[in-house]
């Protein structure tokens, strides 16, 4: 595997990502293992991020484990990340590629029609039963 030596600033877009990436999507990427894996200079680092510190080219080459985010930031493909608005896709790229602004707040949003849900009613002691 390849050594990729970042600078600063593609290091910042990498963390920005993963930071990003953690408010939006279910799992864990760890924060402590981007950072050794930077310093390290991996090719890839946390989670299967492929980085690429060649000029004119997304310091992201890809991401193994969510191809369907990386579309979405990397490809301008709005279609690839179903709860995110344009509004909200248009704030992670400034965020995630620029600095500008910040992540945007993923918002609570109802089932769709025909979702189901359960509603689950608890008892603190065997007086209210």
């Amino acid at each position: 595997m390849a050594e990729i030596a970042l600078n600063e600033s593609q290091k910042n877009i990498v963390r920005r990502y993963v930071q990003t990436w953690r408010r939006w999507r279910p799992g864990i990427r760890s924060f402590a293992e981007l950072e050794s894996d930077m310093e390290s200079h991996r090719e890839v680092v946390v989670d299967g991020i492929t980085v690429d510190n060649r000029p004119g080219r997304p310091v992201i080459a890809a991401d193994a484990k969510d191809d369907k985010f990386y579309a979405a930031m990397f490809r301008d493909d709005d279609e690839a990340v179903f709860d995110m608005g344009t509004d909200e896709l248009e704030q992670a790229r400034a965020y995630i590629l620029h600095g500008e602004g910040t992540i945007p707040v993923r918002k609570w949003r109802h089932p769709g029609p025909g979702a189901s849900a359960a509603v689950i009613t608890l008892c603190s002691s065997n007086a209210e039963r």
